[in-house]
């Protein structure tokens, strides 16, 4: 009888992680117990598990998810697109004004091109 080291690091793979999957739950449990606000930081800091950890298994962060847009009424989803919608008109209007600007000059150049086109042509 050999000792199969793939075997035993695979269960103690499963075992951590139905530990980890335990303390999430357990944690959201609590939050929601104590009508507190469900959201990455918080659950991570009441279970113990790294924030990266949360992010890498992809039903707790997708049920995290879930709460969290629960918790706020969605006003948190809203409120970054709004944001981002924000300061993208912001970067967007930045755009257009070098560009206007840029619009002129060549305008400018172009009379100016002209008017030694004519001046060379009497």
């Amino acid at each position: 009888m050999t000792f199969d080291q793939r075997k035993h690091l695979k269960m103690l793979h499963k075992k951590r992680r139905a530990e980890t999957l335990e303390k999430v739950e357990q944690a959201i449990y609590y939050l929601e117990a104590t009508k507190q606000p469900i959201n990455f930081s918080r659950i991570a800091k009441q279970s113990g598990v790294g924030k990266s950890t949360l992010y890498s298994i992809p039903e707790v962060k997708d049920r995290i998810i879930i709460f969290r847009e629960v918790s706020l009424g969605k006003s948190y989803t809203q409120k970054v697109k709004k944001e981002q919608d924000t300061s993208v008109i912001q970067s967007l209007k930045r755009k257009i004004q070098t560009l206007e600007t840029e619009n002129k000059e060549l305008k400018l150049k172009i009379k100016h091109i002209y008017g030694q086109v004519f001046e060379n042509t009497d």
